[in-house]
């Protein structure tokens, strides 16, 4: 009899600021290796906790923002088998905020800068769920799976 999965649940949050994406560069922990890598604001889901709720949480713990409910909306899933605990990857698109972006975890992240979505394809140190899960949403993929990281360095 196989063993039941046991996955954490990761949020990420798509804030666009004209045709850009916000990125963070991280270059701690899990992301230091190969310089640091560039990645999509994100947090996980903590015990009791609903997506859009953590999504939520998340802004304002990583960027100092608020965001009411019916500003966020769910724009793509990963099953990502890769990372070291296998997760559910919940892609949230910010349509309206309010306060203004800042670091609230410099010791983490060491810049942000907003990337077109073309910019992104060829952007070296781009995380693999990042770079997939933008990927999809350009072409309208609401689900992606991903069994393994890449070495995707771009071209940048």
């Amino acid at each position: 009899m196989s063993e039941r999965a046991m996955f954490k649940g990761v949020i990420n949050l798509i804030i666009k600021k004209d045709d850009k994406v916000l990125l963070f560069f991280r270059n701690d922990g899990f992301f230091n290796y190969d310089g640091g890598w560039w990645v999509l604001p994100a947090g996980h889901i903590e015990q009791g906790e609903t997506a859009r709720a953590a999504a939520i949480r998340e802004a304002k713990e990583e960027l100092d923002i608020d965001i009411d409910p019916e500003d966020i909306k769910l724009v793509h899933v990963t099953s990502n088998l890769a990372s070291r605990t296998e997760s559910f990857d919940f892609y949230f698109m910010v349509s309206r905020y309010t306060g203004t972006i800042r670091n609230c975890e410099s010791g983490k992240c060491v810049e942000m800068r907003y990337f077109t979505l073309d910019e992104v394809a060829n952007l070296k140190n781009v995380i693999s769920p990042t770079r997939i899960s933008l990927s999809c949403l350009q072409h309208g993929e609401i689900y992606s799976e991903l069994k393994a990281y890449k070495s995707q360095s771009g071209n940048s």
